[in-house]
């Protein structure tokens, strides 16, 4: 089911911009666009610290030890329906080099989201 939904995070811009039809009566093609309207603005995604927090929590990694060197910026996210949102974050871990780019799925609402699943990429 991840898979899915991150793979539907990529096709949908892509679909969107390539201006595919897949016919009027297509039940497909309004949940697609759907996705190209649905970017969520900042009061509605997880903020920085709690993407951080979430991603840590969900890790397993030990925050008190590495989270101050550490960094989480919640790049974009889309709804996937009333209580979950796949976001993309970019990740600089104290412990690793580079930054890294992180695909996740929340639920939740609005100021109390919880990290259910995470991909680095």
């Amino acid at each position: 089911m991840t898979i899915g939904i991150l793979i539907g995070i990529y096709a949908a811009p892509w679909v969107g911009r390539q201006g595919i039809d897949l016919g009027e009566g297509s039940n497909v093609a309004s949940p697609l666009n759907g996705l190209m309207e649905s970017a969520l603005d900042a009061a509605n995604r997880p903020s920085d610290e709690t993407a951080k927090g979430e991603l840590f929590r969900l890790s397993n990694w030990d925050i008190s030890m590495h989270g101050t060197g550490s960094t989480v910026t919640v790049k974009r996210c889309i709804s996937l329906g009333k209580d979950s949102i796949a976001c993309e974050l970019l990740a600089h871990l104290g412990w690793v080099d580079g930054e890294k780019l992180v695909e996740a799925v929340f639920e939740g609402k609005p100021g109390a989201w919880r990290m259910v699943a995470a991909r680095a990429s």
